[in-house]
């Protein structure tokens, strides 16, 4: 409604063109309504509310329609998809029967159902109307026509009661419309889809159209507004009225207007619509649909336009069109092109264009043909050229230009030995001053002097040697096996020179072979160290404390901090062999004080605990004397170092009993003595 509302007065002399005047009229009423406030406040306006349960419908008399015409509408807002309007039993008896998905009809020829193909909402209002006129059933959904059937014979007519939202002969039944009703009219005529569609609102005269038959506006009554009270409704039930149906605008296209793109290869067309309605869509392909009633940015084409209204909808075929393209221009010019000459540029003339130079140094000119006197380096580059038609333009034609100078040359050049000058016509391969007259490539004149300078070229071998798994790189190339490398370089003068690398790769001696006497029984033995020999071998030894020595073997007396781990290596023609070691041991490094005695001997042939060995357990080469004492004083035994160790027996080699024996152990730094507990 407020679209309909603001439509300004183009729009309304449009329609007005278009539309019959009685029917604008109606369109005028409107308007005045939306101006002046809402519809509520010029007067009452209500409707049939017929949701929840139990009967509620209203009883509207035996309003039959004869002959072979008809047209059934309403406004409805449905729950269900039962009667709006019914008079009937069966299908051999319908005189009429509107549905929100169907409207049905008995003639003298068949029974006939129309299907509504649009779906409709539940709890949204629309206008329904269903028509025949002889020859067709017609199906409409606010004002446009949504299904069709072809239909003949006359009504069949019945004494049943008409109803609004029931079936009259069987209220109890399941035909109960659930919804809201308004605007029910009955007509005995075929309404056209302009009539339909110009008066969903209300009729402003009902009493003077000769073909309604009922009208019922349901404004807080049931009266028949046609005017024929034997017409007048009767409420069945408890139906109530409620707030009014909303204003349905007609929906009508009014213009499609395009705009062509403006040049060739653009994409600025336009497409404007101009239409009325209640839910207004755009679309240009029937799929994607908006509310915007406009197309930009449109290249040339056939577009179909849609505009759609709920169930209504039109197709309008337009065409944007595009102007011819605008000729891309040529660019002429002189040759040879030399300094201190005139360049001249020009182009192909085209009725009605705009010519657009530019070029180096701020060149620019907007005529056809145009020209450069006196050219120098500076005007070297490219030149370039559009032309405007009727403010579209071409595309651009580039031309490198080269001005080439005309002077004299002065050449200082170089060459090897063995390399010839090539100098116009001549080779050349010996120094001096040389002059020539020639032309460039261009044609231009120019006198040119050759200082010429020939060096000479160089070659020369370098011997090297490296170790198997090394390598040598020069000039990108990695050597790494025996063989003759040449290469071709150049000196600082640029002349070719030879250098040829003569490269032997030795191989990786062997590790050596150490042999010694480790490990030592004592501090003091003489370690003995040496490798098996090799020819032409550099030997390398290195031990703990700095150690270091040149000899194939070497000895010394071994000291506790002489112990550790001995390298050697052999170094041959340069290539260092992979280290050998050996570990330099001395087995009795100990002294007495280092440990504490045992204190229990166990001599019973278990070989575990049957002896008391000093030397083997404090692994020591230390000279002492071992005395043991029973416990009245007597000496028992007594033995040295490497002597026979105590045992349990005595001097005389008889088992001693088990008890406490005293000993005493004396050496070079000191006595140590204590008990020991022999056991057996």
């Amino acid at each position: 409604m407020l679209y309909l509302c603001l439509l300004d007065r183009t729009k309304i002399t449009d329609l007005k063109n278009l539309i019959s005047k009685f029917f604008f009229q109606q369109y005028i009423f409107i308007l005045l309504i939306c101006l002046t406030g809402s519809l509520s406040s010029s007067w009452a306006q209500n409707s049939l509310n017929l949701e929840g349960s139990g009967q509620k419908w209203v009883n509207i008399g035996d309003v039959d329609v004869s002959g072979n015409q008809i047209t059934i509408e309403a406004k409805m807002r449905r729950q269900n998809n039962m009667n709006i309007v019914s008079k009937h039993e069966g299908t051999d008896d319908c005189n009429y029967l509107l549905r929100p998905n169907s409207f049905q009809l008995s003639t003298t020829d068949d029974f006939y159902i129309c299907l509504n193909t649009f779906t409709l909402n539940t709890n949204t209002w629309y206008h329904l109307a269903a028509t025949y006129d002889g020859s067709s059933i017609k199906y409409y959904v606010d004002g446009c026509l949504v299904n069709e059937i072809p239909a003949s014979g006359d009504i069949i007519v019945n004494n049943w009661d008409a109803a609004i939202g029931n079936k009259s002969n069987w209220p109890t039944g399941p035909e109960q419309f659930r919804g809201r009703i308004d605007e029910v009219r009955i007509w005995q005529s075929a309404r056209t889809e302009l009539e339909i569609k110009l008066n969903m609102n209300l009729l402003l005269d009902p009493t003077n159209e000769p073909d309604l038959r009922a009208y019922y506006k349901l404004d807080n009554n049931y009266d028949n507004d046609q005017g024929f009270s034997g017409f007048d409704g009767n409420p069945q039930g408890s139906p109530t009225f409620d707030a009014a149906a909303p204003l349905f605008i007609p929906f009508q296209l009014v213009s499609v207007t395009k705009t062509d793109v403006t040049c060739f290869g653009f994409d600025d067309g336009e497409i404007e619509i101009s239409a009325i309605g209640n839910n207004l869509e755009y679309s240009l392909d029937g799929i994607a649909y908006s509310a915007t009633p406009s197309f930009d940015e449109l290249g040339p084409g056939n577009y179909d336009v849609y505009v759609k209204d709920g169930a209504c909808e039109e197709i309008i075929p337009i065409e944007i069109l595009e102007p011819s393209p605008v000729p891309t221009p040529d660019i002429n010019t002189n040759d040879p092109i030399c300094s201190t000459d005139t360049l001249f540029l020009s182009t192909t003339e085209v009725t009605n264009a705009f010519y657009f130079w530019e070029g180096p140094s701020g060149f620019t000119s907007t005529a056809s043909s145009t020209f450069i006197s006196n050219l120098n380096n500076s005007n070297s580059g490219d030149y370039s050229i559009y032309i405007e038609v009727d403010g579209c333009n071409s595309e651009t034609t580039i031309a490198s230009i080269i001005v080439n100078e005309t002077y004299d040359i002065s050449i200082i050049d170089t060459i090897c030995s063995n390399e010839f000058y090539q100098f116009g016509p001549d080779e050349l391969s010996t120094a001096g001053v040389y002059i020539q007259n020639l032309q460039s490539a261009a044609g231009c004149d120019s006198i040119v002097q050759l200082d010429l300078t020939v060096n000479p070229s160089y070659s020369f071998t370098i011997d090297t040697a490296i170790c198997d798994g090394e390598s040598i790189s020069f000039e990108g190339l990695t050597m790494n096996t025996t063989g003759t490398y040449p290469f071709n370089l150049f000196t600082t003068l640029g002349c070719d020179s030879t250098i040829t690398y003569e490269l032997i790769v030795h191989p990786i001696p062997n590790a050596p072979i150490i042999s010694t006497n480790s490990p030592l029984e004592c501090p003091g033995d003489v370690i003995e160290l040496s490798v098996n020999a090799s020819s032409d071998a550099i030997y390398t030894w290195e031990g703990p404390n700095g150690f270091t020595s040149g000899e194939e073997s070497f000895l010394f007396a071994a000291q506790i901090n002489d112990m550790g781990t001995y390298s050697a290596m052999v170094t041959i023609n340069g290539c260092e062999s992979p280290l050998s070691y050996s570990d330099l041991e001395i087995i009795n490094i100990y002294s007495f004080d280092d440990f504490e005695f045992p204190n229990v001997l166990t001599p019973n042939n278990d070989n575990s605990n049957d002896v008391f060995d000093l030397e083997g357990y404090f692994k020591t080469c230390n000279a002492y004397e071992m005395m043991y004492f029973d416990r009245w004083g007597n000496m028992v035994y007594s033995h040295k170092e490497n002597e026979t160790p105590f045992a349990g027996n005595s001097l005389d080699g008889s088992e001693l009993m088990q008890g406490v024996y005293f000993y005493k152990l004396t050496y070079e730094d000191g006595m140590k003595q204590g008990f020991i507990h022999l056991i057996r």
